[in-house]
């Protein structure tokens, strides 16, 4: 457990670098393992062997040690040994650089490797969407820490690997930029669905190491003005994330309360780096309205039944009429919601009441029975033995705990 435990923290710090974190056994096949370059030599060579290209890498780390594996593209990737597996399998974090590259940098990759000239595009646009770490002492310092522990090795280093020499496999005869284009625009609808997938089931982590993924596909600015593209873009995003937790079955007026928040938010931002701040915080409260507002796991009828409970709460509600509203029979509602729910329909609304009632009294100084009243309890008694039930003390205990005592509303 603690080892899994390990292994997802640094999932995530490397998602926050935008680090890709790959596990690949042994025997994996040649489009598992085109993975570790996002296909690039694919679009570059007729037929390229990444099985063999993964266990030749494989084959250079020692048993309970890591490698910065440096390949003849100047990528780099972080390589280990899944421990406790069962299965010779290895971690494979990359690929990233150490520092950006320029067109010196292309020129002697495309003379290097012998490719077309035409091939100098794709290069180009392809480390476009390659991370770069700047802070080499402070990127070792955090792997070795976190790896030392992970493989019980207090000793460890990482050890610098250099491949220098290029493939020989038969290159390609063209390399347009088309083709690296539409191998990356597949990636990122890949990392899209599985980010927007993350949101839809409320995982905050996930959702947040695949919106790392999915920045790192590099995007042409369409119009001339930076911050309205990026305005317009974050937008989008706001957009993907209110259908996905639609698709959750959260209420349409909870989605509607962030989306419009969020919206004024992005237009109020004032510089590209205000919008880019935006995005983990829109991750955060689009999965948290999944985790308080799902209806995802009920049947349509307990479902319309705890929306109409939630908004309307503080009308005159019961069993009967709730069944007459969606045309059902009492006694099937009350079995069925009994059974999806874990508690009686009228437990259900009083519960919702009461919850109301607590932001009221913890929000304002209105006298009880008017609380009583704006939370559907017509009778000032029955909402005090039903506030005590729920929370084992009265309402007017409950509000001297905060301090708060009684008085008129203005």
């Amino acid at each position: 457990m603690i080892m899994m435990d390990l292994q997802e923290v640094l999932r995530v710090i490397l998602g926050s670098y935008r680090v890709q974190f790959l596990a690949l056994e042994r025997d994996c096949s040649s489009p598992e393992a085109s993975a570790l370059d996002f296909l690039f030599r694919d679009r570059l060579y007729e037929d390229f062997d990444y099985s063999a290209f993964a266990a030749g890498i494989m084959d250079l780390v020692p048993e309970d040690g890591v490698i910065d594996y440096k390949d003849s593209f100047g990528l780099h990737y972080i390589v280990f040994r899944l421990r406790d597996s069962g299965r010779e399998a290895y971690h494979f974090c990359g690929p990233y650089t150490y520092r950006a590259y320029g067109e010196d940098d292309f020129s002697r990759m495309i003379e290097a490797h012998d490719l077309q000239g035409d091939a100098i595009d794709a290069v180009r646009w392809y480390f476009k969407r390659i991370p770069v770490i700047e802070d080499y002492l402070g990127w070792r310092q955090m792997l070795s820490a976190f790896l030392a522990r992970y493989l019980a090795n207090p000793d460890l280093g990482i050890v610098r690997v250099t491949h220098d020499h290029p493939e020989v496999p038969r290159k390609k005869p063209s390399v347009g930029l088309s083709t690296i284009s539409y191998a990356s625009i597949e990636a990122r609808y890949a990392v899209e669905a599985a980010m927007l997938d993350a949101i839809r089931r409320g995982d905050i982590a996930e959702a947040t190491y695949q919106q790392n993924q999915f920045m790192g596909f590099t995007l042409d600015q369409r119009l001339p003005d930076r911050l309205r593209d990026g305005k317009d873009m974050v937008i989008a995003v706001n957009t993907l994330y209110r259908k996905a937790i639609e698709q959750a079955a959260v209420h349409p007026m909870y989605i509607d309360a962030i989306n419009g928040q969020f919206a004024i938010e992005i237009e109020s931002a004032e510089t590209n780096e205000q919008l880019e701040a935006l995005i983990p915080k829109m991750i955060r409260h689009y999965c948290l309205a999944v985790h308080r507002h799902s209806l995802e796991r009920y049947s349509a009828t307990v479902r319309d039944c705890l929306n109409y409970v939630d908004f309307h709460y503080m009308e005159a509600l019961s069993l009967e009429n709730l069944a007459a509203r969606f045309a059902v029979n009492k006694n099937y509602l009350s079995s069925r919601f009994h059974k999806e729910v874990g508690r009686t329909l009228t437990d259900y609304i009083n519960q919702t009441r009461v919850q109301r009632a607590v932001r009221l009294l913890e929000r304002t100084s209105l006298p009880l029975q008017e609380i009583a009243e704006q939370c559907g309890f017509t009778d000032a008694n029955y909402f005090t033995r039903t506030f005590k039930k729920i929370n084992g003390i009265s309402p007017n205990e409950y509000r001297k705990s905060l301090g708060k005592h009684t008085r008129p509303h203005a």
